[in-house]
């Protein structure tokens, strides 16, 4: 059986960091710790069965537009022209078993990701970073709307793309597919809505947080339950019960 590789202090090898990692230090330091130094993980969610097929079929669509090498029409809703790339690297940068990665040397810390999907301006032959996601929302999807982690996902999809000698744009694009309330008398078809939203990305927060987590994974002491932490809760909660104090 498959075992992620723990982090050891001093160890020479790079040590492999995934975005979505990352996102989990941000969560809670003390769950990403004990998951990346001792290999105790959170339980896992429910898959996203039917989002991440809406999501595959719109990227099987935007194909065509990339074998054609032409411009995509919906980027023209933000005053663009953007083709999507067909660099022979994003087979492997848009796999979820490889991904895209750097090696950085300060912290000697690899860092992955898997891209959804690298555009690229035909004016300017700038690349821009991609995101697309899946959801129904009756309310009004706008910028004020937007979880901001999504374009800290897009920030770092940015520099990794630079560090992999990509000229960038400074700014990331995500897509949302949102499913329509249909016709209640039949569950045969759904309509989705494509809003496309656009900002400059922030990319100066992810060199200090390398930093950081480098010193928390070098630290043996385990950090502080995480008060709005649900798992940290959870296991507070337990431990009380079982010492007799809740």
């Amino acid at each position: 059986m498959w075992k992620k590789k723990l982090y050891v202090k001093d160890n020479l090898n790079a040590f492999t960091i995934s975005r979505s990692k990352i996102d989990l230090f941000f969560d809670c330091n003390r769950c990403f710790y004990l998951d990346q130094k001792h290999g105790i993980k959170r339980p896992h969610g429910t898959p996203l069965v039917i989002n991440n097929f809406v999501v595959n079929h719109y990227k099987n669509l935007i194909n065509e537009f990339r074998i054609k090498q032409i411009v995509y029409p919906d980027s023209i809703k933000i005053k663009k022209k953007l083709i999507p790339t067909n660099l022979e690297a994003l087979n492997l940068w848009n796999h979820p078993f490889k991904g895209i990665s750097y090696v950085h040397k300060k912290t000697n810390f690899k860092i992955k990701a898997t891209l959804d999907d690298v555009w690229q301006c035909s004016e300017t032959k700038d690349f821009t970073p991609i995101i697309i996601k899946s959801t129904s929302r009756k309310k009004d999807i706008n910028a004020e709307t937007i979880w901001p982690g999504y374009w800290k996902q897009l920030s770092l999809y940015s520099y990794l793309l630079s560090k992999n000698s990509l000229n960038m744009s400074n700014t990331g694009i995500l897509i949302y597919l949102n499913a329509l309330e249909n016709n209640p008398n039949t569950i045969k078809k759904i309509d989705f809505e494509l809003l496309i939203f656009e900002k400059n990305l922030d990319l100066s927060w992810i060199e200090p947080t390398l930093e950081v987590i480098f010193k928390t994974l070098n630290s043996n002491e385990v950090p502080l339950n995480h008060n709005s932490c649900k798992y940290c809760r959870y296991q507070t909660n337990i431990q009380q019960v079982l010492d007799g104090k809740f």
